[in-house]
């Protein structure tokens, strides 16, 4: 069954925003934790840095007869500097660049489905610190396959998404263009036009494109008060972001590839917090970051070392477990 729609932007991808009223938000400080030197600020010539992440449910729940089993998951993240075209010229920036490849199979009253493979790439350009990390471009180009609320056969148990998301900025970070795009065809065989609309931004907030939050979060003080913008894709409006819960700080039993080497630690100081769209506080996105040695050697670089996202329809839960980090040296 294919079944298309612009509110599905963000099913299966990583969200990391929790929508809330704060008026009179204005620019959120930034420090360049993902480096050894925090106080680099735009000096960001030779960044490149590469995470991995294994993928797969922690745990799973059945739900109108339907459960999912998701599997054998890679997710990477990969941090560039280059030059970034803008309106007026170039300017010297970063490109993130991620890949989720994940499968999954769903099985209802008894009978699975074939194991199949989603996919979801993102690519997002965007200025330094100096800048507030602003965005200049982003796109997200998805093919998932996502269980229905309520289906009554094996032909109804899940609908095939295949498109692509992508928002560009104007200079003045006054204007959002962005263009949702359908790659499956329609009933009639044929591929739907594009859909645009251009939204305004307040240029005197920090405002954050969806692709980058995770990045930007690892460089913001989590034990202060943290709000900003960005676009919320099902809502086609700009809102403003808070988080949802004040974070926490605990330790993290880790294993991973550091810079070629094998790491370990039973304790890992970290800080943990929870953000997700809207005001429902039973839902949201949890994230573990390593916690900053020190100003001068931060030796882990803030880096994520556990995400947890909700599957949709509540049938479980995705973690995604860091396994390689080949941070930047500098």
């Amino acid at each position: 069954m294919k079944k298309r729609s612009f509110a599905t932007v963000l099913l299966l991808a990583p969200l990391l925003v929790g929508a809330a009223c704060a008026p009179g938000i204005q620019r959120t400080e930034i420090q360049t934790n993902w480096y050894r030197n925090t106080g680099l600020g735009d000096d960001i010539a030779g960044t490149r840095e590469t995470l991995e992440y294994s993928v797969a449910m922690s745990e799973s729940t059945p739900h109108n007869g339907l459960t999912a089993d998701y599997s054998d998951g890679v997710y990477t993240m990969t941090l560039v500097n280059a030059p970034i075209t803008r309106e007026n010229g170039t300017a010297e920036g970063y490109i993130l660049e991620t890949s989720l490849s994940v499968n999954v199979k769903f099985t209802f009253q008894g009978t699975s489905t074939e194991t199949m493979n989603d996919t979801v790439s993102t690519r997002v350009e965007f200025l330094p610190v100096g800048s507030n990390l602003q965005p200049v471009r982003s796109s997200k180009t998805a093919h998932t396959h996502v269980p229905n609320d309520a289906p009554q056969s094996m032909e109804s148990v899940f609908a095939e998404y295949h498109y692509t998301y992508a928002v560009e900025y104007n200079d003045a970070r006054t204007k959002a263009a962005v263009t949702y795009t359908d790659r499956l065809p329609n009933a009639a065989g044929k591929v739907p036009d594009p859909i645009s609309r251009e939204l305004d931004i307040e240029s005197k907030y920090t405002f954050l494109d969806n692709e980058q939050i995770l990045f930007a979060l690892r460089g913001m003080n989590l034990s202060s008060s943290i709000t900003f913008r960005t676009i919320n894709p099902t809502m086609n409006s700009v809102q403003e972001v808070s988080l949802r819960a004040a974070a926490k700080e605990v330790t993290e039993s880790v294993s991973f590839e550091r810079n070629g080497e094998p790491f370990s630690a039973d304790a890992l100081a970290a800080t943990e917090l929870r953000v997700g769209y809207g005001g429902n506080v039973g839902q949201g996105v949890t994230v573990v970051f390593a916690k900053k040695t020190s100003d001068t050697d931060n030796t882990n670089r803030n880096v994520p070392l556990r995400m947890e996202y909700p599957v949709i329809r509540s049938l479980g839960t995705m973690r995604y477990t860091l396994t390689k980090a080949a941070f930047a040296e500098k």
